[in-house]
């Protein structure tokens, strides 16, 4: 540690003596260096213990070079030196490194409102010190990319292309070559007016999306090669009180497959959490062709994950795969061999590894995680990337694999006010989504065919092609001063071209919205859905919502919500009801303390079995002063008779302008088992400058049930941007 404290004192004081002459050439960049310990012991006997230290330094460099060229250099380069020992005593070492230059050219065409133009080179090579070496690959990638977007007006526009060309050299596996030639095209054309003196006004929109990869891979010798496979979507939604995972559909996120390994998506966080359910159960998808088999997901993290205990463990996860992506869809478990964590800290890289017992063929895939992190000094951990792959066999030195896709929606809006009390609403949408498509003039004919027909003309085999088409009508009327009241229908179909889907999905809506009082607020909702598959009715669900927001005193809020619903299933004849009562009192009590108290109460009747959950708790805050401010929690819940209680403390501190201090402590209870654990964590940051901080943590963790493990982590950063 002193060689590092050293190393540190040396990187500040040349930081200070060189920061005038990097502002002056417009260079801009950060170091980051960053020691860690951990150890682990499992009834008092050590485990396992590692260390790491890993340095990150980035380069930038941004200069005109005429009025409409612009040029861009960026280099990382990061050095990784670690030693792992196991429970055997056995010692590996690793000294990786990694290189990435880039040159970025830029042509902004004047004046602004004409497209861009982006010329973009990057290569990165990773790389150890062993002997032999285990990691020795390289990689270049040659892009262009252009967009562009109207001014803002009645016609809209707006497009962007991104073609890129790839080269992956890996001499130590069998895929000893790789070449990815990928193109990626949206656009997005719309028109909005008014008519009638402003009474009416609607809204044409027409987007798509192409897509097309083809990769050639070199082999050095026949086996079996992954591969991941392409995915034409992103998919999400999360259970806030989880319900049947074998049903019901996910939402587009596009962000999940934007081949972005680093940025949260700032919804999806399975870090650790009080209570731990609001951060269990997000389904997390991707969408594929069904014609190439699938053994394995992996989901990405933006936290080194390599310390948990709890997503490691193949019991907290379940994965399901389906045909069909709708509000009645059915989605089959999939049983699974084995989970693994990866992590390439030289490169941020950080991933889950679910692995299933038996190779799967489908369109649709899904993770539910059922716990959330355990790892000492880790908080939020938020999923950036998914992905899917499979096992293909190498028989030929040259392995060629060409795809692509074409999505597009067509989207009407029109609204009618013949009063100033009254909104009349028609709305009507198509979209449709083809893979391996015979041709794009086939495609773009046969979306504007498809709002009238069913047909989709004649393609090869593996040509796949899904249709939605939504119509919804609706009307709001201001029936009294206090009181809104709307009505809402919809009618959802979808589907495809090789009947094996075909879902038809009927809903009404009738809502009362009243402000009787400015202190009070209340919202009814009542809901009727019928699906249908195959032209046979299939389920009907009926909801009842009530939602009642107050303000009972001066900084005293409630929230009560009270939720009804009753599912009949014409399939499995059987019938289930589902009745909640959810609330939040929030209160600020002194002028220092402030309090909030949740509850959850529900109960579940299906085929005669009865399931029953309770949850409440408990956050008081105390803020003597601007710079401190300390927390207390408490916890509990009971499903079903098995019950759980937890409570902890935080505090937050400056002492001084430069200087923040933290800790937290969390205890936890839960039955059967019985198992108890510990928690605490804390830290130390010094912000040197306003350039450079200086982080110190410690973490600590013990869980007593059959066993008694312990965690111990110790970690040292230095961060300078400039």
């Amino acid at each position: 540690m002193r060689n590092i404290l050293w190393k540190i004192t040396v990187l500040i004081t040349a930081f200070f003596l060189f920061k005038d002459v990097a502002f002056a050439q417009g260079l801009n960049g950060f170091l980051d260096l960053n020691k860690n310990t951990t150890r682990q012991y499992e009834d008092g006997d050590r485990t396992s213990s590692s260390e790491f230290f890993n340095r990150t330094l980035y380069l930038n460099v941004h200069e005109p070079i005429t009025p409409v060229l612009s040029y861009q250099l960026n280099l990382r380069t990061n050095f990784l030196d670690s030693k792992t020992t196991d429970s055997m005593n056995e010692t590996s070492t690793k000294f990786s490194r990694s290189l990435e230059p880039g040159l970025d050219l830029t042509l902004g065409l004047s004046p602004d409102t004409l497209p861009s133009l982006t010329v973009q080179l990057d290569k990165q090579r990773n790389y150890d010190y062993l002997s032999p070496r285990k990691t020795d690959d390289n990689t270049s990638v040659y892009s262009i990319n252009s967009a562009y977007d109207l001014p803002p007006g009645d016609v809209k526009l707006r497009y962007t292309f991104n073609y890129a060309y790839t080269i992956t050299n890996t001499p130590l596996s069998l895929t000893n070559k790789t070449i990815g030639d990928n193109f990626n095209g949206t656009y997005n054309i719309g028109y909005a007016g008014h008519i009638w003196q402003d009474k009416a006004d609607y809204s044409l929109n027409y987007q798509g999306n192409y897509t097309r990869n083809k990769i050639e891979q070199f082999v050095t010798e026949t086996g079996t090669v992954l591969n991941e496979r392409i995915p034409l979507a992103g998919l999400y939604v999360f259970d806030d009180v989880p319900v049947d995972p074998t049903t019901g559909a996910l939402n587009n996120e596009s962000n999940l497959i934007n081949n972005d390994f680093n940025t949260p998506i700032s919804g999806i966080n399975i870090g650790p959490v009080i209570p731990a359910a609001s951060h269990t159960n997000h389904n997390i998808g991707i969408w594929v062709s069904p014609g190439n088999s699938i053994d394995r997901l992996y989901i990405y993290v933006d936290k080194d994950v390599s310390r948990d205990t709890n997503l490691a463990n193949i019991n907290n996860w379940k994965v399901y795969s389906g045909n069909s992506n709708t509000a009645v869809s059915t989605w089959t478990e999939i049983r699974l061999s084995q989970v693994t964590i990866f992590t390439d800290t030289s490169n941020n890289i950080f991933r889950y590894e679910i692995k299933f017992s038996t190779e799967q063929n489908a369109s649709y895939f899904k993770a539910v995680n059922l716990a959330t992190v355990n790892a000492s000094g880790l908080s939020d951990v938020f999923v950036t990337e998914i992905e899917a792959l499979g096992t293909d066999p190498a028989t030929e030195e040259k392995l060629v694999t060409t795809s692509d896709s074409f999505s597009q929606q067509l989207s009407l809006n029109t609204n009618f006010r013949p009063t100033g009390k009254l909104t009349l609403s028609l709305n009507y949408s198509i979209e449709r989504s083809d893979q391996n498509i015979i041709s794009l003039e086939d495609s773009v004919g046969g979306v504007f065919e498809n709002i009238f027909s069913d047909s989709f003309g004649e393609g090869e085999d593996d040509f796949i092609s899904n249709i939605t088409r939504s119509y919804s009508a609706s009307v709001v009327w201001l029936t009294h001063r206090f009181l809104t009241t709307s009505l809402r229908a919809q009618r959802n179909e979808s589907f495809d071209n090789i009947e094996e889907s075909d879902v038809e999905t009927n809903s009404y809506n009738l809502s009362f919205l009243s402000d009787p009082l400015p202190t009070l607020n209340a919202n009814l909702s009542l809901i009727r859905s019928d699906s249908y598959s195959f032209s046979e009715k299939v389920s009907t669900n009926d909801s009842l919502l009530l939602s009642v927001g107050s303000r009972l005193y001066r900084d005293l809020n409630m929230i009560t919500d009270i939720i009804y619903t009753r599912s009949n299933s014409y399939v499995t004849e059987t019938e289930s009801s589902t009745r909640q009562i959810n609330g939040t009192l929030d209160a600020l009590l002194t002028r220092k303390v402030s309090g909030t108290v949740t509850y959850h109460f529900s109960r579940t009747v299906s085929d005669g079995t009865t399931s029953n959950s309770r949850e409440g708790s408990l956050f008081i805050t105390y803020r003597p002063g601007k710079l401190v401010n300390v927390t207390g929690n408490f916890r509990m819940a009971d499903t079903d008779g098995e019950t759980s209680t937890s409570e902890g403390v935080l505090l937050d501190w400056l002492p001084l302008p430069a200087v923040r201090l933290n800790a937290n402590y969390q205890h936890s209870d839960s039955e059967p088992g019985p198992v108890k654990a510990d928690t605490i964590n804390s830290y130390v940051i010094w912000y040197v400058t306003k350039f450079a901080d200086l982080r110190l943590t410690n973490s600590y963790s013990k869980q007593v049930d059959e066993k008694e493990s312990e965690n111990y982590g110790m970690s040292a950063s230095l961060n300078c941007r400039f």
